[in-house]
């Protein structure tokens, strides 16, 4: 990257970038990055904090709507599906929790983490924390390329709540239009013993209903999006540092053609004592596809996850240390007759870990963080994901800190079933057919990064260097419908009775991340907000020859939101630039597909109207910057919106 990204470092610390997320402040408690409680100053890791008054400022539909505005986050559209991707590393590589315990669609839907944006509604969230960077010392194998963490409202010691409605209604009358409603209660049944908080949320987006023809073919818009979602929580205190809490959960998400129901169950005892803090719990979810992964067909699978997890946090104080153990047991299972037809339909692994952390404040503004995890996987045996992190605090506003981590990431039950079986290749009749296979071996990565960060009162500002090194990756990228180039193919296995080619995953990929991360957020007054990102990112992979530039993983992106306020009267202006970015890479470059760079910009206000509700309203899309895509690897962009929310507090 040279003395080029050092210099766009060195100006993006000293500028006001643009963000549509402020920056976190100094102050911010995350938990995500060390399995503890700490600020974001002393957290070992790159993160960025979404709080609850940011998802109340936006007409948030999803969390996907909320991290499109952090730095080092960028969406791989593919028709309804918005994936998210940290650092330019596809979707897989994100770990998505809810209040530290894992949710994946990804064994259930197949293609793509959209459907684990969606299990929570907005009106239930206290903050989002997002770690960029491998957290796989911690949380294991999903976590290589970064962890998305949903913390929820907490159980509150008095009754409390808040109901919320909002509409977003497209100019263009071909586009769909689209609503959500949510709520949350929280309260004690037996004032310091016993409590309950509960939530719901119900959102709906209509199909377009104007079809196009593009690149030969008709490409329809979006399909219609329908999420319903419920949980509640029950919480019981024996003792004064004792708690124990029971939470049950349903949803049913449906993307176009794909229906998803999930029902989740966990069951956690957190306690402290003098000598420490500690955490048991287990959990489980089922997700059930309904209509399963071949459009226009209807093949229902299940995918079940278990997992028992205990964690045990030891400061000591006289050493200036705090050591945290743990370990975890995870058991997951697919059933699908249809693309599990060869042995049973069936697929099941389970894989154990131990970990350990510790943080030691060896010197005055001085902190290492050592940690190391050992993960026993059923089919792949034991892998160690180690991790050194150091900081340092040289005068009490600025941080200097950087760190190493290594991962590695087993193969899916999909990707590693030689019983596995799916259509690929854009047709059910007339493409491809790919499996899984028991050659493959596990992903590994290294990562580094260095950051700057300098917290005060009226000014935030952080930059990030880093670099992500990923070999074995597991691909199916090396597939085509000609019938004659096939055999070509190193992972061609044969053909189907019908002639369809078949190939199966290969680890043949080699990927590169690396790029820089800046915020910076400027208060001035009482009214007035600055807040802005800038990301510069440098992604490819080496599938065959070319080094391959990373699809949906803009060069450049950027943030600004200008934000006032006065008395009961709030506003704010959001100005986002996407860069250019490819849409489809191969070994031919004459073959590339490539979207150039646009920018859009929004605005709202809000109204309070006395403690107890809140009025907003705005406009998305100012200049109208809609898009029809023009081939099908493209992706469509909903223009000019006009939205109105209202908030009840109770």
């Amino acid at each position: 990257m040279g003395a080029g990204l050092v210099a766009t470092m060195a100006a993006a610390l000293v500028q006001v970038a643009g963000t549509g997320v402020p920056a976190p402040d100094a102050a911010d408690v995350v938990v995500t990055a060390a399995a503890r409680a700490q600020t974001v100053a002393e957290a070992p890791a790159s993160l960025s904090v979404i709080s609850a008054d940011d998802l109340a400022c936006w007409p948030i539909r999803d969390i996907a709507d909320a991290l499109e505005q952090v730095e080092g986050v960028t969406l791989r559209r593919a028709g309804n599906q918005r994936l998210v991707q940290l650092r330019g590393l596809p979707s897989a590589y994100t770990l998505f929790m809810i209040d530290g315990k894992r949710v994946s669609a990804g064994n259930a839907a197949f293609r793509g983490n959209d459907f684990d944006a969606d299990w929570v509604p907005a009106e239930a969230i206290e903050r989002i924390e997002v770690v960029r960077g491998p957290l796989s010392s911690l949380y294991g194998t999903d976590a290589i390329g970064g962890a998305v963490n949903v913390i929820t409202r907490p159980v509150g010691t008095a009754w409390h709540g808040s109901l919320s409605d909002d509409l977003v209604a497209q100019q263009d009358r071909g586009r769909g239009s689209y609503g959500k409603a949510g709520g949350f209660v929280s309260g004690p049944l037996v004032p310091g013993r016993l409590g309950v908080k509960a939530y719901a949320g119900y959102d709906v987006r209509a199909a377009d209903r104007r079809p196009h023809r593009a690149d030969g073919t008709v490409l329809s818009g979006l399909d219609r999006v329908t999420d319903y979602v419920a949980d509640a929580t029950l919480a019981w205190t024996p003792g004064a540092r004792d708690t124990v809490s029971l939470d049950l959960g349903r949803a049913a998400l449906t993307h176009g053609a794909t229906p998803l129901t999930r029902g989740s169950a966990a069951l956690t005892y957190a306690g402290a004592a003098d000598w420490g803090e500690w955490q048991v719990r287990g959990d489980a979810d089922r997700i059930r596809n309904a209509a399963g992964n071949v459009t226009g067909q209807r093949h229902p699978n299940r995918a079940d996850d278990a997992t028992l997890d205990a964690r045990l946090t030891l400061p000591a104080a006289r050493l200036a240390q705090t050591l945290v153990l743990g370990g975890d047991y995870r058991h997951q299972a697919l059933y699908d007759p249809a693309s599990l037809a060869i042995p049973s339909g069936a697929a099941a692994v389970s894989q154990s870990a131990l970990f350990a952390q510790e943080e030691w404040r060896f010197a005055p503004g001085w902190q290492l963080t050592l940690g190391d995890r050992y993960d026993h996987h059923a089919r792949f045996g034991g892998h160690h994901s180690p991790r050194a992190y150091l900081l340092w605090q040289p005068a009490a506003r600025l941080t200097l800190k950087g760190g190493w981590g290594r991962a590695f990431r087993a193969p899916t039950l999909l990707q590693n079933s030689p019983g596995w079986g799916s259509v690929s290749c854009g047709s059910a009749t007339s493409g491809c057919y790919i499996v899984g296979s028991p050659l493959l071996r596990p992903e590994t990565s290294a990562s580094y990064e260095t950051a700057l960060r300098y917290d005060a009162p009226a000014l935030t500002a952080a930059v990030t260097l880093y670099r992500t090194d990923l070999d074995h990756q597991i691909t199916i990228e090396n597939r085509t419908r000609d019938r004659a180039l096939a055999p070509a193919y190193a992972n061609f296995v044969g053909f189907l009775p019908d002639g369809r080619p078949i190939f199966r995953y290969e680890n043949v990929a080699r990927a590169q991340s690396r790029g820089v991360e800046a915020s910076a957020r400027v208060v001035w007054g009482r009214s007035w907000t600055l807040s802005g990102n800038y990301t510069y990112l440098d992604a490819r992979n080496r599938v065959s020859g070319r080094a391959l530039p990373s699809i949906f993983a803009p060069r450049h992106s950027a943030h600004l939101t200008l934000d006032g306020e006065r008395k009961s009267v709030g506003w704010y202006a959001s100005a986002s630039y996407i860069g250019h970015q490819y849409l489809a890479a191969f070994a031919d470059p004459r073959r590339d597909l490539e979207r150039a760079g646009y920018a859009t910009l929004d605005g709202g206000a809000r109204v309070r109207l006395g403690a107890a509700a809140t009025l907003r309203a705005g406009v998305l899309d100012v200049f109208d910057h809609k898009r029809r895509r023009l081939v099908s690897a493209d992706y469509d962009e909903d223009g000019r919106r006009l939205f109105v929310a209202t908030t009840l507090r109770f």
